[in-house]
């Protein structure tokens, strides 16, 4: 188990409280509430690209999912009244990738995750939910870019999915009328992600050592959600020698107005402060997403501004423009995303994103170039006899031309079909990067994801 410094009072609470609650649980499993038979990694922000389905442009998190969740009369009642769940996501993965050292590594993963809520007492509630990672077979491969710079792992690609168990929420909450609170380590999924997110996709789940709270106000169609955050807790595991936990000090701000019938409205502000890399990035952006009469939609704009330690500042823009379209029994779906440049020397960051969702599943742009990055995609979606198909196409240039005059970032082609077998998900997952100008240092990388999951 790894180590948790940055949530002692949270997570003694939380322990106390579910310990019991195990217990009690156990004798009296026919109270508890139906378990949920969907695997939260599953979801369609996990397996779909992002212009699928018109999503749910509110946080995963943003408002409260029972505002009038029933009260119990004591704490033993509340513990007694609450409800675990057990699943399991079993993933084959398969890297190649062609350079000098012609990288290659194989991996056969199992997550395995155990959740426990409370019922609530006065308001009062809290959740505590434990992962395990563990190796079946595979190469000796490495977990992390930093693991792979030691020099250790010579002609291995990179699977970041680290054996390990640890404890991936432990959090209390509160919640009256349409407020709730959350102090501990918990899950933030904002919007489509591209900002704040979990990488789901991942077996190690990104979450965050925060205090949160989400307020609805019905009658002004606005929901409001605020978070400061201490930690990240970083899909590469506790123990990597770079990429571990990531102390922070950092404050979001998600606003959102449902009131128009077109879509939804949304104003954010992300205020980063990174102890690991000493680095402040100030977002501010404006997002408007929605879809009517078979129409889907997607516009956004944000501008950043970073400093370093050393007082050095550069500011980047970004813009998305999307539109899809249902027809014939399918979803098209035309985009364009650009994380621009300032001159070439900083690109447009979204380090706490779940970057596997955007510019390619073969994860060649999770940091953005100093030249920045412009993706054009085209997707085609579909479901066939209850299999869920789906194709995608990125064209990559640099926003900026590098030192040598190049802007041809590559492109890559993605493929997926996911079917469902009752409480049981089954995927296969296909990228293809195509490398551009070598002046860019990319090479040609193909990965192959075969994936069982189920929920008890």
């Amino acid at each position: 188990m790894g180590r948790f410094k940055h949530l002692a009072p949270a997570t003694l609470t939380t322990a106390i409280m579910l310990a019991s609650g195990f217990a009690v649980a156990a004798e009296s499993s026919g109270d508890g509430q139906a378990n949920n038979h969907k695997a939260d990694s599953y979801k369609a922000d996990n397996y779909k690209a992002k212009n699928y389905k018109a999503r749910n442009y509110k946080a995963d998190n943003y408002k409260a999912d029972n505002y009038k969740a029933k009260q119990h009369q004591s704490i033993p009642a509340a513990i007694k009244a609450g409800s675990a769940k057990l699943s399991y996501r079993l993933r084959h993965e398969d890297v190649d990738i062609d350079n000098a050292s012609e990288d290659q590594a194989r991996a056969l993963t199992l997550r395995t995750r155990l959740n426990y809520t409370t019922g609530r007492y006065q308001g009062f509630g809290a959740t505590v939910e434990v992962d395990n990672v563990t190796e079946i077979s595979g190469d000796d491969y490495p977990t992390s870019p930093a693991l792979k710079n030691s020099g250790d792992f010579p002609g291995k690609a990179i699977i970041a999915d680290p054996e390990g168990t640890e404890l991936n929420q432990a959090y209390i909450s509160y919640k009256y009328g349409t407020t709730e609170g959350k102090y501990g380590r918990q899950r933030i999924n904002l919007d489509n992600q591209r900002f704040i997110g979990g990488v789901g996709f991942r077996q190690n789940e990104q979450t965050y050592d925060a205090v949160s709270i989400a307020h609805s106000c019905e009658e002004l169609n606005t929901s409001v959600y605020y978070a400061h955050i201490n930690n990240v807790n970083r899909i590469f595991g506790e123990d990597d020698p770079a990429l571990s936990d990531t102390d922070s000090s950092t404050d979001i701000l998600n606003i959102n107005y449902s009131g128009l019938a077109a879509g939804d409205i949304i104003f954010y502000s992300y205020l980063l402060d990174q102890t690991l890399s000493n680095t402040q990035l100030e977002t501010y952006g404006l997002r408007f997403a929605g879809k009517s009469y078979g129409l889907g939609y997607q516009a956004e704009y944000a501008t950043q501004e970073r400093e370093l330690a050393s007082g050095s500042e550069a500011d980047a823009d970004y813009v998305l423009l999307e539109g899809s379209i249902d027809m014939a029994g399918a979803t098209f779906a035309l985009g364009l995303e650009n994380l621009q440049s300032d001159e070439g020397d900083f690109g447009f960051s979204t380090p706490l994103a779940t970057g596997h969702k955007f510019q390619g599943w073969a994860d060649q742009f999770l940091i953005t170039p100093d030249e920045g990055i412009q993706d054009i995609y085209l997707s085609v979606g579909a479901k066939f006899d209850g299999i869920k198909l789906l194709a995608i196409y990125h064209d990559f240039k640099s926003d900026e031309d590098n030192v040598n005059g190049d802007d041809d970032l590559g492109s890559e082609v993605g493929f997926l079909a996911l079917k469902d077998f009752g409480d049981y998900k089954v995927s296969v997952k296909y990228a293809n990067y195509d490398a551009g100008d070598d002046s860019f240092n990319k090479s040609d990388t193909e990965k192959l994801w075969l994936t069982v999951s189920g929920a008890f």
